[in-house]
């Protein structure tokens, strides 16, 4: 099997575009080609681009119906793109890749501590905290950089990339610490610990350096990924005691991916462990909590909608080493509640009449300030996208058997 790399667009994992193809399947499985694809053309071209400031260069950071006030540029600009590049590769339009290499080039004058005299050069500051650089952000800027050095060519992006990807390697000289505070002159060890979205930073500077040691780097953050997994499977990468659907899908993609690099079962172990705890915590409707403790207790009643399709997307690719089922059927139930949460003009969600809202997706399910961010836009689109690539590169057999499975499910819930 090819070994997979970044999870930006379908192109990254050697998927073939499925534009215009449909099955019948597809449909008893609720999720109609046709009818994803417009969702998703919709949101890009008619929500998206109405979220981006064309004079600054910059996506805002939210948007808020209530107020209709587009908040200031912010961490958004870190996701946002990622569908942009996705849409570039389907639609090859070259003014989606314009605005995401300008969303880069913002964050790089913004919020990228780049001065030649730091000694944490390359971080990306938090828009909350601004004092702290974390490592999450970081990694999300790495691989960003890199998809457009493999896009376009431009050195420019595979310097920034190195650049950050050295601040990475800070992290790790430093007990693998989450963040740097400016305020305090200290890394520090509590905080988001997105361990996997540093290994896939680290694999992408190696597939396109090819330099050893970014790969020998990745494996040790793999490796104390590993020390950080609870009995159960799961990882509580807040604090040490939290699990949060935000940082999930990372660490599922990035512990098969090094596998691949290093064929050590451990690994691959690790992120199936996670995956099944996945499956066995997906709620009826597809979703999954947004925080759960380790006691297992729900932090609140809410679930983070775009995180539900990331973490399809990081089913999709444990599928694609196992070849079991479940996590194919997974990831369909996932995939169906995304279509609940997308304000589509005949959904009858509040605010329809606000061409800002149309064809967005909310930020909070249930509603919670009625915002909507583009950076969530990025993964419900693309786990659409990555979908109905990877669907159709299915065999016929396999298709079948997820028909047969959720075909059945969807059926009975429609008749309750």
């Amino acid at each position: 099997m090819d070994q997979l790399r970044m999870s930006v667009s379908p192109l990254d994992w050697g998927l073939e575009p499925s534009v215009g193809k449909n099955s019948d399947k597809l449909k008893l499985l609720g999720l109609d080609s046709e009818e994803l694809e417009s969702r998703c053309r919709h949101n890009t071209y008619e929500w998206l681009c109405r979220q981006f400031n064309y004079e600054v260069g910059a996506f805002h950071g939210y948007y808020d119906p209530r107020t209709k006030e587009l908040h200031e540029p912010q961490t958004a600009n870190l996701i946002a793109p990622w569908q942009l590049i996705a849409a570039f590769d389907r639609y090859q339009d070259g003014n989606l890749l314009d605005m995401a290499k300008r969303a880069a080039n913002w964050i790089e004058n913004n919020i990228v501590d780049n001065h030649p005299m730091s000694l944490v050069l390359g971080g990306v500051r938090d828009n909350v905290k601004p004092t702290q650089l974390w490592t999450k952000y970081t990694a999300d800027y790495v691989i960003l950089n890199l998809t457009l050095y493999d896009r376009t060519g431009e050195e420019v992006y595979l310097t920034r990339a190195v650049q950050s990807g050295k601040f990475l390697l800070q992290a790790q000289n430093h007990d693998f610490a989450p963040k740097y505070d400016h305020w305090f002159e200290l890394w520090m060890k509590k905080g988001w610990q997105s361990f996997g979205r540093i290994i896939v930073a680290m694999l992408a500077l190696y597939d396109i350096t090819q330099e050893d040691p970014w790969l020998e780097w990745a494996i040790k953050w793999a490796e104390y990924g590993l020390s950080l997994q609870a009995e159960d499977g799961c990882f509580y990468l807040i604090n040490d005691n939290y699990y949060n659907s935000d940082i999930a899908a990372d660490e599922i993609r990035a512990l098969v991916r090094v596998s691949q690099r290093t064929e050590r079962p451990e690994f691959l172990e690790s992120a199936i462990r996670f995956a099944d705890w996945h499956v066995t915590h997906q709620r009826p409707n597809g979703s999954w909590w947004l925080g759960i403790d380790r006691y297992g207790t729900k932090v609140s009643d809410y679930v983070g909608p775009g995180d539900i399709p990331n973490i399809a997307i990081a089913l999709l690719m444990v599928h694609r080493v196992t070849n079991d089922i479940k996590y194919l059927v997974s990831a369909v139930r996932a995939l169906r509640y995304s279509l609940t949460v997308q304000a589509t003009p005949d959904s009858g969600a509040p605010y329809l009449d606000d061409p800002n809202i149309v064809w967005g997706f909310w930020s909070w399910d249930p509603y919670y300030d009625y915002t909507m961010s583009s950076d969530q836009s990025t993964h419900h689109v693309r786990g659409f996208w990555f979908f109905l690539d990877y669907f159709f590169s299915l065999n016929t057999r396999v298709q079948n058997q997820l028909v047969k499975l959720e075909g059945q499910t969807l059926k009975a819930a429609s008749c309750e």
